[in-house]
């Protein structure tokens, strides 16, 4: 059956269209494709930035290191730890001095960009010495329960001060009316700290005083007294002596 002219002139008009659309669609889904390939928004894992990181900082470790050192001098990258994809703690070392530094960083495949640089040299220290502080504080200030907090060491010396059932505040205050003029922890002061033999570990040397301001000793005439403190998991810095220890 032949169709009509004005059918005829319909279908054509309507093929027309279609193609048109057609090559409209091809188009923007060609330019969509192009450009993704071009500038492509894929993520650097940790394991890609870690080895992006790595490679630039051996390579420009003295340029980007806050601490210039003198000529004949270098820093030599000691250890590298990665808390994250988009920051790096890097321990150096010049043979003389020790520095450790934290880095913000972004990956922009292939190069990347330091955003932040925080030197934590020390710092560690300083923390322990904080926790060490607060610890001797609530001890002298017979705020046992807070002073528990802060106290990691064994509890078999303290159980004679109060029995193997106590509570941990209980036993620090056996152990402090026991073992101190005017039955309550001494005020005191602090050395400098040291980081110890095993990792995470620090040193100092404490001094106490009596009400009347003269220096603390034991029968043997000993008045320094060692303290040891401990970084555990989460940053949490714990003491692990007793006062006369």
């Amino acid at each position: 059956m032949a169709l009509s002219v004005k059918t005829q002139k319909f279908l054509k008009r309507l093929l027309i269209m279609l193609l048109v659309a057609f090559s409209l669609v091809s188009v923007v889904f060609s330019v969509k494709v192009l450009f993704s390939d071009l500038n492509p928004k894929r993520e650097a894992t940790q394991a890609q930035a870690s080895g992006i990181f790595t490679a630039f900082i051996y390579q420009y470790i003295n340029e980007v290191h806050p601490v210039k050192l003198p000529p004949g001098r270098s820093w030599v990258i000691q250890s590298i730890e990665f808390p994250n994809a988009h920051s790096a703690i890097v321990e150096t070392s010049d043979k003389q001095t020790r520095s450790r530094l934290e880095f913000i960083f972004a990956i922009e495949d292939p190069n990347i960009r330091i955003l932040k640089i925080t030197d934590l040299t020390n710092r560690d220290i300083e923390d322990a010495r904080l926790a060490l502080t607060r610890y001797y504080d609530f001890l002298r200030n017979a705020d046992y329960e807070n002073a528990a907090l802060y106290y990691g060491g064994p509890i078999a010396p303290l159980v004679r001060y109060g029995g193997d059932q106590a509570p941990l505040p209980k036993l620090l205050q056996g152990y402090c009316e026991s073992n101190t003029p005017g039955k309550r922890c001494l005020s005191f002061t602090i050395s400098e700290g040291t980081r110890g033999e095993a990792p995470d570990t620090y040193t100092f040397t404490v001094n106490y005083y009596q009400a009347d301001n003269t220096r603390f000793a034991l029968p043997d005439g000993i008045s320094d007294f060692t303290a040891h403190v401990e970084q555990r998991a989460g940053n949490i810095f714990v003491v692990d002596t007793l006062p006369f220890d």
